[in-house]
């Protein structure tokens, strides 16, 4: 019983360390939520989508929706460190989904400047929260994780199996993870970009 009972209670030590990183870390990039909408705003006002970006859009969203879903459906949070699955072929790659996701949404509001705008600014906020993410993981984990580093790409994998990256996820997991809500998100902007496109032709 004492066993069950330290272990339940260094489980819950991790867990509120962890829960109290990951706050530090999302008020230090508080900035990232009115610019984000102030960009949304500013995308949805420029976007002049037509039915070819919307596809092509679309099939870059999904891509990423997919990358995020399977990424979602292989982590375990708290768990020590990640390496199965598709984190065997890249480090973060809910962060590549997100950016997909985020260029398929430009390439199907057909608006060429945000478009490079976003490829420009995204990698620039993003691997500086990356970076602080990894030097608390070398903290937390030490040598596997400095290993890890050594071994797996950043974000763009140099190899990749669709066996091993599909094969080893769970749809509950995902679930669980609250991927739904991006997918939602995902289903949101498209829809609304192609109301606009709609609403322009009539």
């Amino acid at each position: 019983m004492a066993f069950f009972v330290d272990h339940a209670t260094a489980q819950m030590r991790l867990f509120t360390a962890s829960k109290t990183y990951i706050e530090v870390i999302m008020k230090r990039n508080t900035y990232r939520i009115p610019i984000g909408f102030l960009a949304a705003a500013l995308f949805l006002l420029r976007a002049e989508p037509t039915i070819k970006s919307l596809t092509f859009g679309a099939l870059i969203m999904a891509t990423g929706e997919i990358i995020r879903f399977i990424s979602a459906g292989t982590l375990i949070k708290f768990e020590g460190v990640t390496r199965r699955g598709i984190y065997a072929f890249s480090r973060n790659p809910l962060y590549l989904g997100s950016f997909l996701i985020g260029l398929g949404a430009c390439v199907a509001g057909h608006d060429t400047i945000f478009t490079l705008v976003f490829i420009v600014a995204y990698p620039l906020i993003y691997i500086r929260l990356i970076k602080r993410e990894e030097a608390y993981l070398i903290g937390r984990y030490g040598a596997p994780y400095e290993l890890y580093l050594k071994e797996v790409p950043r974000l763009v994998p140099n190899r990749f199996s669709f066996k091993r990256a599909f094969g080893e996820q769970a749809a509950f997991l995902a679930i669980k993870n609250r991927e739904y809500k991006t997918i939602f998100g995902v289903i949101a902007i498209w829809a609304v970009l192609a109301t606009k496109m709609a609403s322009g032709m009539l």
